[in-house]
C-alpha cells in the first residue's frame, strides 16, 4: 500500500500544470472549496489518466515477449539476456515487469534522500558554493543571454500548439524555434522517448530496450516528485515574472497562491534539466558502445539550458542541483534489472607464494601456495 500512496503523491505533483485553470476560477475566500474540489475531481482523474497511459505501455511487455526463445546470448534456464559491450564488459538484463517502474520509484526517492543526507561535506559545500555564486550573478547572466538571443534571432518564447488529445490531455508541439529549443526538456519529449524504447523492445524482442524504457519511466517519476517538492518549498520567482534582481524567494509559500501563479514560485530547481540529465545518464550507460550518445545528449542539454535562460523560465543557479539530481536518479534506476559483468584479463591465478617448511624427518623444504581467482 505504501508504494501506491507515494506514487499517488508523485503523480499529483506531476499534473499540477494541467489543473491550473481550475484554480483561476475561484476567489481567495473560497480556498477551502478549491482544495476539496481539486482533490476530489481533478487530481484523481488526471493522475489515473497518466498512470493508465504508462501502464498500457508496460502491461504489454510480459504478454508480447513471453514466448521468447533462449538464444545464444541468453543463459539457459534464466530470464537474463546478455549484451557484450566490449571485450571487458558485459551487461545482463532482466526483463522488466509490467509495473516495475512504479514498484521501485518510491524506493528510489527514499534512496536519493538518504544519499543526499549522507553525502560528504565536500560535495555539499561545493554544490552550495556554486549555487550561491550563480545566485549573485544570475541577473547579469539572464540579461546577457537574452541580449545574445535577440542578436542571433532566437526568440525568447515558449509557444505551443495542440495537435490532438490523449485522455483529455493536449498533445502539443512547438510553434517556433524558441519553443522547439525549450521543448527538448518537455515532459512529452521524455514520454515519447520512453515509448520509442518500449516499441523497439517489443518489435525486436529486445530486453535491454524494454529495461531502458522501464528505467526512464521510473526515473521520471522520481525526478518529477523531488523537483516538484523542492519547488513547493523554495518558492523562487522565474525571471520573466521577477520583482527584484535574481528573483524573490518565498520559502514555504502559500500553496493556493502557488497554484494560481505558478511562475512566481516554481523556478528552483529546473525539472526540465533534471529529467534530461536522468535520460542521458540512463541511455548512455545502457548503450555504452555508442560513443556519440553522451556528446549528443550534453549538447542538447546545453541548448536547453540556454533557451530556458533566454525565455525567462529559469536562472542559471537553478541548474547545479537539477543536474546533480538527474545524474543521481539515473544511476539509481540503472541498478534495477541490470547487472554489470567485468573481466580483468589477469588470468585465473591471483597470487603465488613460496615459504620454507619443515620436512620430516629433520629436513627443510619449500611450500608453494597458489591462490586462484
Amino acid at each position: 500500500m505504501k508504494y501506491y500512496i507515494n506514487l499517488y503523491a508523485a503523480l499529483c505533483l506531476s499534473v499540477i500544470k494541467f489543473t491550473l485553470p481550475f484554480f483561476r476560477n475561484f476567489e481567495k475566500n473560497r480556498a477551502e472549496y478549491v482544495i476539496i474540489k481539486f482533490l476530489r475531481n481533478n487530481i484523481p482523474s488526471t493522475s489515473l489518466r497518466m498512470l493508465t497511459a504508462m501502464m498500457f505501455l508496460f502491461t504489454a511487455v510480459p504478454q508480447l515477449t513471453a514466448q521468447k526463445a533462449v538464444s545464444a546470448d541468453s543463459c539457459a534456464g534464466s530470464e537474463l539476456s546478455f549484451y557484450q559491450i566490449s571485450s571487458q564488459e558485459t551487461f545482463a538484463y532482466q526483463k522488466p515487469g509490467a509495473f516495475d517502474f512504479i514498484k521501485y520509484a518510491p524506493k528510489d526517492i527514499a534512496d536519493y534522500s538518504r544519499q543526499s543526507f549522507n553525502a560528504g561535506w565536500q560535495k555539499i559545500f561545493s554544490m552550495t558554493a556554486l549555487t550561491a555564486f550563480l545566485v549573485i550573478v544570475d541577473q547579469d547572466i539572464i540579461d546577457e543571454s537574452q541580449r545574445f538571443g535577440r542578436r542571433i534571432g532566437i526568440p525568447g518564447t515558449a509557444r505551443m500548439k495542440t495537435i490532438f488529445k490523449i485522455f483529455d490531455q493536449p498533445i502539443q508541439v512547438p510553434h517556433d524555434l524558441g519553443s522547439a529549443l525549450y521543448f527538448i526538456g518537455d515532459g512529452m519529449t521524455q514520454i515519447a522517448l520512453t515509448s520509442s524504447f518500449v516499441t523497439y523492445g517489443l518489435i525486436k524482442d529486445d530486453t535491454r530496450a524494454l529495461q531502458t524504457a522501464s528505467q526512464l519511466a521510473q526515473g521520471l517519476i522520481g525526478v518529477t516528485f523531488t523537483t516538484q517538492l523542492l519547488k513547493h518549498i523554495t518558492g523562487r520567482e522565474s525571471p520573466l515574472v521577477s520583482t527584484k534582481p535574481g528573483g524573490r524567494w518565498d520559502l514555504f509559500p502559500n500553496q493556493i497562491k502557488y497554484h494560481k501563479k505558478v511562475p512566481k514560485y516554481d523556478a528552483y530547481p529546473s525539472g526540465h534539466l533534471a529529467a534530461a540529465m536522468m535520460a542521458v545518464t540512463v541511455i548512455s550507460e545502457n548503450y555504452k558502445e555508442y560513443k556519440f550518445i553522451k556528446p549528443l545528449g550534453y549538447t542538447l542539454m546545453t541548448i536547453l539550458s540556454y533557451q530556458m535562460l533566454n525565455n525567462g523560465v529559469h536562472w542559471a543557479s537553478d541548474y547545479p542541483l537539477a543536474l546533480a539530481m538527474g545524474w543521481s536518479f539515473g544511476k539509481l534506476v540503472l541498478k534495477r534489472g541490470r547487472t554489470v559483468i567485468r573481466k580483468d584479463n589477469k588470468g585465473i591465478i591471483e597470487s603465488v607464494d613460496f615459504r620454507p617448511a619443515a620436512v620430516k624427518p629433520g629436513g627443510l623444504g619449500i611450500v608453494c601456495s597458489i591462490k586462484l581467482r
